[in-house]
């Protein structure tokens, strides 16, 4: 079986024992370290995971050709500042997120992390601020949602994530955005199912927030429970943080 299939299979004990036979001789290999990052995150080991993330980021950057192809992305950094933040780095996450938003504003990053422009940015460092209690940088995400909403075709996810946190809309929307079918294409059920699950947890994570942001840590909890009893869907950055939140406070109270 390929590393793919056992990491997508959930058999990630297989898949790093194969990659590190496999990255042992052929360190060089960008392909097998991606896919040992994230084997090495879904099994919750983010200090290796994140050594391994930052390879990539390295050698994205030393690519010339993909430089002049798409000058101005930054593909991995989102990965690395929640890897950060996994690792209770808290404000080199939070700065490196705030970093990625301004570098979409003044267009010195010009590939965004999703369709929406780069949402994606602005929602993470909103859940960042607060959880840590950062007022300024509160405002600064919510004024960056209110400009990456303006920017982008409201239909396009996850601009229906943004607008709820900004007061536009309500979760009940949220949620007809995430069951409605995004592509006039034909396409397979289970590819459609997929998009639904990654938009799911997307839309469970941050209604979590928002009780969080009103002082209702309960029902944040909640939302972030069923967050993180989705699939791991491997790549959606709210799964891992939804399972730190759960894992933090059950950790907190077999601890007592």
């Amino acid at each position: 079986m390929t590393w793919q299939k056992l990491i997508r299979s959930h058999n990630y004990a297989e898949a790093i024992r194969d990659l590190r036979r496999h990255l042992a001789s052929h360190p060089e290999d960008m392909t097998a370290a991606g896919w040992m990052a994230d084997a090495l995150r879904a099994t919750g080991q983010y200090g290796e995971a994140l050594s391994f993330f930052d390879q990539l980021a390295v050698h994205r950057r030393q690519d010339k050709v993909a430089n002049m192809m798409a000058p101005g992305s930054a593909p991995w950094d989102i990965d690395i500042a929640c890897l950060h933040w996994l690792c209770e780095n808290h404000p080199k996450a939070m700065q490196m997120i705030h970093d990625l938003a301004a570098g979409i504003l003044d267009r010195s990053i010009n590939y965004a992390s999703d369709a929406a422009g780069g949402m994606s940015q602005g929602l993470l460092l909103y859940y960042m601020a607060v959880s840590d209690d950062k007022p300024k940088e509160i405002s600064f995400a919510l004024d960056y949602l209110r400009n990456r909403v303006k920017q982008a075709n409201g239909q396009t996810w996850p601009c229906a994530v943004a607008s709820y946190y900004l007061g536009d809309v309500t979760f009940a929307d949220v949620m007809e955005r995430v069951n409605r079918r995004v592509s006039t294409m034909p396409l397979a059920p289970a590819t459609l199912e997929h998009g639904r699950r990654k938009r799911l947890c997307v839309a469970l994570f941050h209604d979590g927030v928002k009780y969080r942001a009103q002082g209702d840590e309960a029902h944040c909890l909640a939302r972030m429970r069923e967050c993180y009893a989705l699939e791991n869907l491997l790549n959606e950055q709210e799964w891992y943080l939804a399972r730190y939140e759960v894992e933090k406070v059950d950790g907190k109270a077999s601890a007592r």
